[in-house]
């Protein structure tokens, strides 16, 4: 009987132990949030079609993916402003510390589905460009890289190579599991160990930047054969998700988001969210680039 209580209290006394560590970890993660600067970020949308469903401008003004995201920066001390207006642009965009695209086509596009849709100016443009380069992050969800603007600057689309890249098509949605390039510092990617799967729309890239850091990479050599992935994907590894500087601000791309089951998964939205936080300056990660080194003979393309 002895025993059997001494290990009563001895399970107890871990549980207790436990508990009061989970508490202190929420106490310490919700410090964190309320010591963290009140940021504002544009969330903007604008596509010359409909767009990719999750992007859609509902009734009352809001997309499923902004309202999911909106969720998540309310916990952490961000207000996010929807918009698929382009001519805010036009304006004094001060106000925000970021702007998250999940855009689709020209963005000098004409509309004719939507009309609130409003193309951006050459002006607009430029105005988005330097208001990064002064400092502000810039995250592009999806067809964010399926993006582009009539605007050249050495005989190539500054917003393009703002991102980083360009898509150049895709296959047939699949899964997919990746292995982050090292080291691994997203808090979500440390915790799967940089390992994951996922099942998305992935983009081809090309026009790819040299000065990006890879987060993770299309592994070709994993992808089946349909004819379809031949097609799009019969090249070297290249880049699928990453992070750059542009002059002062932070730039990420990330792939994920193509579907509305994707946004109904908080820790889909995280995936996105710590990204935002990240250039947002909220923490750090290594931007050193390391392109040749993950994805060698990425700028090789398929013959098709």
């Amino acid at each position: 009987m002895k025993i059997q209580t001494t290990k009563i209290q001895t399970t107890l006394t871990l549980l207790l132990s436990t508990l009061c560590l989970a508490v202190f970890v929420a106490a310490e993660a919700a410090a964190q949030v309320a010591e963290a600067p009140k940021a504002k970020i544009l969330y903007f949308t604008r596509s010359n079609g409909e767009g990719h469903s999750p992007a859609r401008m509902r009734d009352d003004g809001t997309t499923l993916s902004g309202a999911a995201l909106k969720k998540y920066c309310e916990e952490r001390n961000i207000e996010l402003v929807e918009s698929h207006d382009g001519t805010i642009f036009d304006g004094d965009v001060s106000e925000y510390d970021a702007f998250v695209f999940f855009t689709s086509g020209g963005l000098q596009n004409a509309n004719n589905r939507v009309p609130t849709m409003l193309p951006m100016s050459d002006d607009g443009i430029m105005n988005l460009i330097e208001s990064v380069r002064s400092g502000k992050g810039f995250v592009a969800i999806h067809s964010g890289a399926d993006t582009h603007s009539n605007v050249r600057i050495d005989r190539r689309c500054p917003y393009v190579a703002m991102v980083g890249g360009r898509s150049a098509g895709h296959g047939p949605q699949q899964f997919m599991t990746f292995q982050a390039a090292e080291p691994v510092e997203l808090p979500w990617l440390k915790e799967v160990d940089g390992r994951f799967t996922a099942h998305d729309q992935w983009y081809a890239m090309h026009e790819l930047n040299p000065d990006m850091r890879v987060i993770f990479a299309m592994q070709t050599k994993d992808l089946y054969p349909h004819p379809d992935n031949i097609r799009h994907y019969g090249r070297p590894d290249f880049p699928l998700c990453w992070i750059r500087m542009e002059d002062k601000g932070r730039v990420a791309y990330v792939p994920m988001g193509r579907d509305d089951r994707f946004w109904w998964n908080e820790w889909n939205v995280r995936t996105v969210g710590e990204f935002i936080e990240w250039s947002l300056g909220r923490f750090d990660m290594d931007v050193t680039p390391n392109i040749n080194t993950v994805c060698p003979g990425y700028a090789e393309m398929p013959n098709r």
